[in-house]
């Protein structure tokens, strides 16, 4: 063990030595998809069209429950071969309507996925430049949230994640959330930025906690 620390810490002095990077830093990746400008608006024109879609499959399925109600308060009898095809023609609606809602589901889950992996790929082209620019040698992504000890699965969640505790100080989420927007060329909302911050106090350039 003695061996693999004076390791550590020769490599550690050989890297200040050489101008590597040798800084560490945290952010809420959680936090960052939330509050990611082009997430928000790509996620709303999703559920726009998710919405409109839906309102048509609900019309499509009251059309197909009111021929049934029609039917079983027709003079039709149940058995004979006039009532029997109906039965059948609302039955073969009943499985077209459930397979298209399901193609939609699929559809939207894929959607939803391209939205959230080109805004994660972002987010990591932008802690990378963030990082670079400070000789961050590592980030690591912590859920920052308080958890309720009545609810189990707040404890789970909290006692999951394999970052135990860290300095605040090395909180970069509130600052990579401003550059996300910045990098667009886009006013952060005053909104955002009068929020309580999960970040601590901004990290002139060249500059972070050392690793220990």
């Amino acid at each position: 063990m003695l061996a693999g620390l004076c390791l550590a810490f020769g490599f550690v002095s050989q890297a200040a030595a050489q101008g590597l990077p040798q800084f560490v830093a945290v952010v809420d990746v959680a936090q960052l998809i939330k509050n990611h400008p082009d997430f928000r608006v790509k996620q709303e024109a999703l559920q726009k069209t998710v919405q409109a879609e839906e309102a048509k499959f609900r019309s499509k399925q009251e059309q197909i429950v009111a021929k049934e109600k029609a039917l079983s308060s027709s003079a039709l009898n149940p058995g004979t071969p006039e009532h029997q095809k109906q039965m059948d023609e609302i039955a073969d609606e009943y499985a077209d309507f459930e397979k298209e809602a399901k193609t939609m589901q699929r559809k939207f889950a894929l959607e939803n996925s391209k939205i959230m992996y080109e805004t994660y790929k972002d987010i990591k082209q932008s802690i990378g430049k963030f990082a670079k620019a400070r000789k961050i040698a590592q980030v690591t992504d912590f859920r920052v949230f308080e958890p309720n000890p009545l609810e189990p699965q707040s404890v789970a969640e909290d006692m999951d994640q394999k970052l135990v505790w860290f300095d605040e100080t090395l909180n970069i989420t509130d600052l990579i959330i401003s550059q996300l927007y910045a990098d667009r060329g886009l006013q952060r909302p005053a909104a955002d930025a009068a929020a309580p911050k999960t970040a601590a106090a901004p990290l002139p350039a060249g500059t972070a906690q050392q690793q220990r």
